[in-house]
């Protein structure tokens, strides 16, 4: 009986430790570039005050424009920021768009 007792909790373990595994496994896929451009927006919408040094969105770092974005990235950028912080726009060169009129507003100069 006690071997038995024995070989169910072992067995139990392992089925726990691949399900665990299969867990970690998962959250190491990449999110979609709408869903990334999205968590950016979101991001950087939510951070409306004036920094002292500039302004800290990620959209207008050195090789972030959305010239080095696919259109899904961008949509789902101004899609997220647009949410965090409607009637809103941007006028830099990297990212312009406005918000009331949605992503076909989006522009930028090509920093490439």
């Amino acid at each position: 009986m006690t071997t038995i007792i024995a070989a169910v909790i072992s067995i139990a373990l392992l089925m726990g430790t691949s399900v665990f595994l299969m867990e970690k496994q998962q959250s190491a896929f990449a999110i979609s570039p709408y869903q990334s451009g999205f968590q950016h927006g979101v991001s950087d919408g939510k951070d409306r005050y004036v920094h002292s040094d500039g302004c800290h969105w990620y959209i207008l770092k050195p090789g972030k424009g959305f010239a080095f974005h696919s259109w899904d990235f961008v949509r789902g950028y101004i899609a997220g920021f647009c949410r965090a912080s409607p009637g809103t726009s941007s006028d830099a060169d990297q990212a312009s768009w406005i918000c009331d009129k949605g992503p076909d507003s989006a522009s930028w100069v090509d920093e490439r």
